[in-house]
């Protein structure tokens, strides 16, 4: 099936901007890309601001959608260990699979276009709350079980996240570092978060 005109500007912009960032990206550079004069480019967005903003909308709603069905698959497994490790594993193999991806994200986050950084950031918060508070839950139900060690959940879970990114960024430095490394890390947090006494507190 031959892509719109369209659907190829977007992936070409999107590949320069996970390469080169927003600012040092032109619309000449991504008319050039697909072969289009830059006129029609215009065509289809207004500016550089708008296209941008397309793209990025586009990413953090299939990130929303991707990160929602692994919550959900999450709530129908046995132990807070098996909820918490599929959603640790799922969300580094998300990014660590596509570079071009994390590219993307890493430029946002770390060296976001100051036009736009508020407005990103804004977009960025609201995303991430509604997809902490189900992992803080996971984790504060796992607390009361018993499975956790009791703690607050929120630092647990800061903990967590603190892990993780550091992990996400190992692989994305080092592709080819062996797969067992996320499993060991894994051992690693659970030993630290776990309730390895069987200890229950009330509440």
């Amino acid at each position: 099936m031959v892509k719109s005109t369209q659907t190829r500007l977007k992936e070409t912009a999107f590949s320069l901007f996970a390469a080169h960032g927003y600012e040092s990206t032109t619309m000449s550079q991504i008319a050039n890309a697909i072969g289009i004069k830059k006129p029609t480019l215009y065509s289809y967005y207004e500016s550089k601001e708008e296209l941008f903003l397309s793209i990025f909308t586009e990413a953090a709603e299939e990130y929303r959608q991707y990160m929602e069905q692994i919550l959900e698959e999450a709530q129908h497994m046995g132990s807070t260990k098996d909820q918490l490790y599929h959603i640790f594993q799922k969300y580094i193999a998300y990014f660590a699979q596509n570079h071009e991806l994390s590219a993307f994200w890493n430029r946002i986050l770390l060296f976001p276009p100051a036009s736009l950084k508020e407005k990103l950031f804004t977009q960025i918060s609201n995303l991430e709350s509604s997809l902490y508070e189900k992992v803080a839950e996971i984790i504060q139900a796992g607390i009361d079980r018993g499975d956790l060690r009791h703690s607050v959940a929120l630092d647990t879970l800061f903990s967590f996240y603190c892990f993780r990114e550091g992990l996400l960024l190992a692989l994305l430095l080092n592709p080819d570092l062996e797969p067992r490394k996320v499993e060991a890390v894994w051992e690693n947090i659970w030993y630290g978060i776990g309730n390895h006494r069987g200890i229950v507190h009330e509440k």
